[in-house]
């Protein structure tokens, strides 16, 4: 004859151990996905930055061939300079 699993009585600490446990489990999921976006926020930002680094390092190749930067080009590089910090 087959067993029937009872589930017993729900008392008072039963209910808090449980709420407890799944707040736990909300912790623990919600600080993983927490360092998973900011994971990808560093590393969006590090493209970001090399990305920009490559083009103003491209805007000083150009400045010193000799042909010069229009004002558009200057203006960029200016801004690149204030964004990357250099």
């Amino acid at each position: 004859m087959a067993q029937v699993k009872t589930r017993g009585v729900m008392t008072r600490k039963r209910a808090a151990d449980r709420m407890d446990l799944l707040r736990r489990g909300n912790v623990k999921r919600h600080a993983d996905a927490s360092a998973r976006l900011k994971l990808q926020t560093d590393k969006q930002q590090h493209q970001r930055n090399a990305t920009m680094q490559r083009e103003l390092d491209m805007l000083h190749g150009n400045s010193l061939r000799g042909s010069g930067l229009d004002r558009v080009r200057i203006d960029r590089m200016n801004a690149l300079k204030a964004i990357i910090g250099k």
